[in-house]
């Protein structure tokens, strides 16, 4: 599943707060999408769709602001941390998303992009299980043997023979 904090979303509008009236760049609210829950802000908004009784509907590149009961193209950032999540085109239970203002909901979203994290896969940076470190030092200086801890007896003994060298068959 990819992590990110970085999301470029289609986003409902409803009903904005009448504190706050316009969502502008810099907007934040809070974010539910499946099990995360966190404030995050309007980074950009990259296009809005205001629709009309009669015609065709209203868009707009680049607008400083939209209002209540439009259709918006914007960028996400989380504030505290990543969020796992899928494209709505991909997996749709993953890509939804609400945002609520005031205990109140005020838009329903969708991924449409996202920007992978790429710090490094923490699987690779974990740290490795170091002999060195689960090893006793004499009073030379020279380690001893590797010890490991017995959870049922509560001790600590020296480790039992790795047998990475036998091959099964299957």
């Amino acid at each position: 599943m990819p992590a990110t904090d970085l999301i470029q979303c289609e986003v409902d509008i409803l009903e904005i707060p009448e504190s706050k009236k316009l969502m502008t760049k810099g907007y934040s609210c809070m974010m539910h999408i499946h099990s995360f829950n966190d404030e995050v802000m309007i980074k950009d908004i990259i296009k809005s769709i205001e629709p009309q009784d009669k015609g065709e509907d209203i868009v707009k590149l680049k607008p400083k602001f939209t209002k209540s009961h439009t259709r918006m193209h914007c960028t996400i950032a989380t504030q505290r941390g990543l969020v796992a999540l899928e494209k709505f085109q991909d997996i749709q239970q993953m890509g939804r998303f609400t945002l609520r203002d005031e205990g109140k909901t005020i838009g329903l979203g969708k991924v449409l992009k996202y920007k992978p994290h790429k710090k490094g896969d923490p699987l690779k940076e974990a740290p490795k299980n170091d002999s060195k470190s689960n090893r006793e030092i004499t009073s030379g200086g020279a380690p001893a043997k590797d010890l490991v801890f017995n959870m049922e007896t509560g001790e600590t003994e020296a480790a039992k023979p790795k047998l990475d060298a036998i091959a099964e068959e299957y």
